[in-house]
């Protein structure tokens, strides 16, 4: 009786071990299948969201913020044009003009007038500069003045090279600032001199882009109108035409030289013909009659 007391109290000890083991597996189990489904929703509502999230948004945002951040090149522009204008009295027409350019900032920079044997103007070439702003509104303002007989506009698009020469100003400036530091670390006179050179150089280059920069700057700031006033009833006087340069210039020049010496020394030998025939008529006779006496004269023993 008490070996089989043991034996059943060992075998239920091993049956209360075991179901404790399978309890603490399907615990384990179902915990971990628990989890599983939690993480996998998580997963899929963090997959959801980025779904439902715009698309390059913030991007785009961020592009036209930089977008906004660059400055817009403000384009240069060298305005030219030329006016004629016809009325009863060039003198009033004159004043008129010079008082509607002053009323838009602008000035007179050259005059030409011509007048009749009275002293009544009849005619005036007026060069006006006017901001190229106003541009348009000087060229409405002078034309009520009189009849319009011809007008002529011309804009030119200098952006590149203002850009340019900026561009270059900036570079010359900081090649000054180096070489003035490699001034301070001279120690030779042939590096002295050197630099100093270098440096006188590079001056007069920044000084010419900058004389330019301001040329390009008065250019595109003031606009040139070339005001022509006539008294009613004459023609414009025509100006007069540009030379022309290069080969062919010189060669038209040549020929024109050719033929004005050409020309003079016809002219020369012209005038002189008379004369040359009455000297060779009175010559001729006194040579062949020197001639025979000369023949006729017996020679010496």
């Amino acid at each position: 009786m008490g070996r089989i007391r043991a034996v059943t109290a060992v075998l239920a000890t091993a049956g209360i071990v075991l179901l404790s083991g399978c309890g603490a597996s399907s615990d384990n189990t179902s915990g971990t299948s628990e989890a599983a489904p939690v993480q996998k929703q998580g997963a899929e509502a963090a997959d959801g969201n980025a779904k439902a999230q715009p698309p390059a948004q913030p991007q785009a945002g961020k592009s036209q913020s930089s977008g906004n951040d660059d400055p817009s090149i403000t384009r240069a522009i060298i305005k030219t044009g030329s006016l004629t204008v016809e009325g009863d009295d060039v003198s009033d027409m004159r004043q008129k003009a010079v008082l509607a350019i002053a009323g838009l900032d602008g000035q007179v920079s050259s005059e030409d007038t011509g007048s009749d044997p009275d002293g009544k103007v009849t005619r005036a070439n007026l060069v006006l500069k006017v901001p190229t702003k106003s541009f348009e509104t000087a060229i409405q303002r002078l034309s009520d003045l009189g009849k319009r007989l011809q007008i002529h506009q011309e804009s030119t698009d200098v952006t590149e090279q203002v850009v340019d020469v900026a561009s270059r100003i900036e570079s010359q400036r900081a090649s000054l600032d180096r070489m003035r530091a490699l001034m301070t670390k001279a120690n030779t006179i042939a590096e002295i001199v050197s630099v100093e050179s270098e440096l006188t150089r590079r001056e007069s280059d920044l000084e010419a882009l900058l004389a330019k920069q301001k040329n390009l700057a008065l250019q595109t700031d003031l606009a040139t109108l070339t005001l022509t006033l006539t008294e009613k009833g004459k023609p414009p006087v025509e100006t007069e035409p540009t030379q022309d340069k290069g080969f062919l210039a010189g060669l038209k020049g040549g020929w024109n030289a050719f033929t004005a010496v050409f020309s003079a020394l016809a002219t020369a030998v012209g005038a002189m013909l008379p004369f040359l025939v009455l000297l060779a008529i009175i010559a001729v006779p006194l040579w062949r009659f020197r001639h025979r006496l000369l023949r006729k004269q017996p020679t010496g023993q």
